[in-house]
């Protein structure tokens, strides 16, 4: 009988020893997101998401965090804290799953812990998909490669481990790599800067756009094999749908350094809208630089709030989407809002000028009449076949929407309520100027309205400077007042748009300022500020490379959110974290530096995943205080 219970005790034993090997140790950190916070899961270290990064819920009720365009600073003190205790054998882990829209064309990264680029830990895609790898720098570098790629729209497990001098990465549970790892991230913890989940801590590189990221976790200690398997299991299945469709289409955020304002691609003819409290910037996209024609395959969409921030949505509109037009030609326009629609009037080479239309102001746009709105016969008095281009709109006080455009001449046209048709009864005019040319007209007309003044500024001369002339009246005669702005550094071609934005007048332009290959075929677009003399006439450009300082909000715009006063357009439920948008509306949501960390349309808009401290959301008209 004792014999027996020896057997049984020495069974039990073996049992709870084979269960405590088995499971998972406790991490050091980990992020599940599950409380819709960026903060770890004992909510000890609390994030901040950049961008249009937020905290979703899937289908199957998981909670991931979306990069999108953006990221999340996971904090350099909780970096600090958690690496130094990686003195010997560690483990990290995570959980992602990468969308269609990020193609992992460039080297982009899931997760750094950095101080610069001197020292880090980091893991790493490959430009091409085929290496993810994990590297550790403390001024020379170490990594384990992986030699693999990975399949978008699922969900997959990276995990890391280093044990004794060997360090190993596996890929869904399964070993793909080993390699001698020296280097120990707790020799610089206490130097870390900056610890991101996707973000790389080199400014060339891309960011981990549209990833969902789950389960990031790091344990001071060796996971075994069968422990790493056993978590790519409780993932595989995992939904890659979100709950609610991810409406957001922007691409990148960057902060302006100056002119040119936007330099990871080459951008032309600026047109500007202001609506609500966001300035819109539209641009042709030139083709990669080195070009000798214009190249201009589609258009392009920025904006900002403060002139400093800027961000970009996906591509907007195509040339190929107006398949009666040349299908290189994206050239120079401008797009109006009216009754709650978005027009875009383009013009496309020899071939006229159409109008697309979009419920948003960053589109996409379509092809409103399937053919031109005007052609060539609309431009009499002239014989060149490019004539009918740079169409340019503007709504007067009475609601009338006049259309100018023009190639060694400027015509004008009213449009009719619909905005897709010429008012026939008027017809089409030639602009008639009257006093000095010091240049003829050559294109790019664009009006604004000021004092009850009329302004054309217009393109003049080739290589081009600006000249304008004033009118009482919307289709002249105008009077010439000479030039505003020179010849725009290394290009033939000037094209600028003129608007007031949040009390300044801004010059928006292109030049070929983009070097080494930037010039006439590769342009850029530049803002410099724009001023009035005494008498209601433009002072002259000065253009510069500085370009314009950030808008700064001040606090008598701001009325405090905890009122929730009748007239106020919103209500803060702050026991659920919400804001209601009593009509709905676009919204503007800015931390206290003035960095935008959503932004969007609707009614109901959460701030359960903000960090702790003071927002500003704007709804357009007004601008709001609240603590989170």
């Amino acid at each position: 009988m004792q014999f027996t219970k020896k057997i049984f005790s020495l069974f039990i034993i073996i049992l709870l020893s084979f269960n405590v090997t088995g499971q998972t140790p406790t991490p050091l950190i980990q992020y599940d997101f599950e409380h819709q916070l960026p903060a770890d899961k004992n909510q000890i270290y609390t994030g901040v998401l950049h961008g249009n990064a937020e905290i979703v819920t899937m289908t199957d009720g998981n909670n991931v965090l979306f990069t999108g365009a953006g990221h999340m600073d996971i904090g350099a003190e909780m970096g600090k804290t958690v690496l130094a205790e990686l003195t010997g054998s560690y483990s990290i882990s995570i959980d992602f799953s990468v969308g269609n829209a990020n193609s992992l064309s460039s080297f982009c990264w899931l997760y750094a812990f950095a101080n610069g680029t001197n020292q880090y830990i980091g893991l790493i895609n490959t430009a091409g998909n085929n290496n993810w790898y994990y590297e550790i720098r403390n001024n020379s570098t170490q990594n384990v490669r992986s030699n693999t790629g990975i399949s978008i729209e699922t969900w997959h497990n990276i995990t890391y481990v280093q044990n004794g001098a060997v360090g190993s990465i596996y890929l869904d549970g399964v070993l793909k790599n080993s390699g001698t790892i020296g280097l120990r991230p707790s020799a610089f913890s206490s130097l870390l800067t900056g610890c991101y989940l996707g973000l790389s801590p080199y400014s060339g590189d891309a960011t981990m756009s549209n990833t969902f990221i789950d389960n990031f976790t790091i344990y001071n200690t060796t996971l075994s094999a069968s422990q790493i398997s056993e978590i790519y299991n409780n993932i595989k299945d995992k939904s890659v749908t979100p709950a609610t469709p991810i409406i957001s289409n922007i691409t990148k955020f960057w902060e302006s350094k100056g002119n040119p304002i936007i330099t990871h691609k080459y951008t032309c003819d600026p047109a500007a809208l202001v609506y609500n409290d966001t300035l819109f910037i539209y641009t042709g996209q030139d083709a990669a630089g080195g070009q000798s024609y214009y190249n201009i395959n589609n258009w392009a969409v920025f904006a900002t709030t403060d002139m400093k921030n800027f961000w970009e949505y996906s591509t907007p509109l195509r040339a190929s989407d107006f398949t009666w037009g040349t299908q290189n030609a994206a050239w120079a326009g401008q797009v109006i809002e009216k009754n709650g629609k978005f027009y875009w009037y383009t013009s496309s080479n020899t071939t006229g000028i159409g109008v697309a239309v979009s419920d948003r102001p960053e589109g996409p746009f379509k092809d409103a009449l399937g053919k031109p709105l005007l052609t060539n016969a609309n431009s009499p008095g002239m014989s060149h076949s490019w004539r009918t281009i740079d169409p340019s709109v503007f709504i007067d006080d009475d609601g009338q929407a006049w259309l100018y455009w023009g190639n060694g001449a400027c015509w004008v046209s009213k449009l009719n309520p619909d905005m897709i048709s010429i008012d026939s009864n008027y017809g089409v005019k030639m602009i008639s100027f009257a006093g000095h040319f010091d240049f003829p007209f050559t294109e790019a007309p664009w009006v604004h309205k000021k004092n009850g003044l009329y302004y054309l500024s217009y393109a003049a001369g080739f290589p081009e400077r600006i000249q304008y002339a004033i009118s009482t009246s919307p289709d002249g005669p105008f009077e010439n007042k000479g030039i505003i702005n020179e010849i725009a550094g290394n290009s033939n071609t000037n094209h600028q748009a003129i608007v007031e934005y949040k009390g300044n007048w801004y010059f928006i332009y292109h030049n070929g300022g983009i070097q080494t290959d930037g010039g006439s075929f590769s342009r850029s677009v530049c803002i410099d500020k724009l001023e009035f003399d005494e008498n209601n006439l433009y002072k002259p450009i000065i253009m510069t490379t500085k370009g314009v300082d950030k808008i700064e909000s001040t606090n008598d715009e701001i009325i405090k959110a905890e009122v929730n006063s009748a007239d106020n357009p919103f209500y803060y439920d702050r026991g659920k974290q919400l804001i209601h948008m009593k009509n709905g509306n676009n919204y503007q949501i800015a931390d206290s530096l003035g960095h935008i960390v959503k932004s969007g349309n609707g009614k109901k808009v959460s701030v359960m995943n903000f960090a702790a401290g003071v927002y500003i959301i704007s709804n357009g008209s007004k601008s709001f205080k609240f603590i989170r």
